[in-house]
């Protein structure tokens, strides 16, 4: 998950983004939780980029273990069930492949949050 997590910190500001704030002591489904900060237009948006932990993990895990995939929601998300309404990335083989996806959403979210101001 490391690579993973170090490719989107690299590819975040190409994509106009920050990270604001970084919550690490979260519910067991949740490895890391994003805020992310807008760079491009609106300015300042804030969107979630939340690492998730396979649900069937023992509980017995270090940080950065058994986290399967990255999602991306428009609000911090506050129960496991919200994860099925999300754009979630699998962090399994072929993932880079799948990155321009993950990108393209949290543009989208840019966009929604600029047509609701």
């Amino acid at each position: 998950m490391q690579a993973q997590r170090q490719e989107l910190l690299i590819q975040l500001p190409e994509h106009g983004w920050r990270v604001a704030n970084q919550e690490g002591e979260l519910e067991w489904w949740v490895d890391e939780m994003w805020q992310l900060e807008s760079l491009w237009s609106p300015v300042g948006s804030l969107t979630y980029v939340t690492f998730l932990v396979n649900p069937i993990s023992d509980g017995a895990r270090k940080k950065g273990e058994d986290v399967w995939a990255v999602m991306a929601s428009p609000v911090k998300p506050m129960s496991r069930l919200e994860v099925e309404r999300e754009f979630t990335l699998s962090l399994g083989p072929n993932w880079k492949k799948r990155l321009p996806d993950f990108f393209a959403h949290l543009a989208a979210l840019r966009s929604q949050k600029q047509r609701t101001r």
